[in-house]
């Protein structure tokens, strides 16, 4: 994977909000707002993200949390799966 310095603090911030955020309002059966959040953050991964499989497995992710909707639990567990790939500071 590539270093957590090839991402910029700010697409990590970003990134960590929507998917937590999708994760919540998945948890809470909220499939509207989950899959809004989940479809921004993979937009943010597609774009921001240097290309490999760091972008690879956060997009999947975003993709399978929605396709799992409206199983929220399911959706949140795949949400907090794609957050995992994220890089710490």
């Amino acid at each position: 994977m590539t270093d957590s310095d090839e991402v910029p603090h700010d697409v990590r911030a970003s990134l960590g909000q929507l998917l937590a955020e999708a994760r919540a309002a998945a948890e809470r059966g909220d499939a509207d707002t989950a899959r809004a959040l989940l479809d921004t953050a993979e937009t943010v991964a597609t774009n921001k993200l240097p290309p490999g499989e760091r972008r690879d497995r956060v997009r999947w992710g975003c993709a399978t949390a929605t396709d799992a909707l409206p199983n929220g639990d399911l959706a949140a567990a795949y949400a907090a799966a794609a957050a995992a790939r994220l890089p710490t500071d």
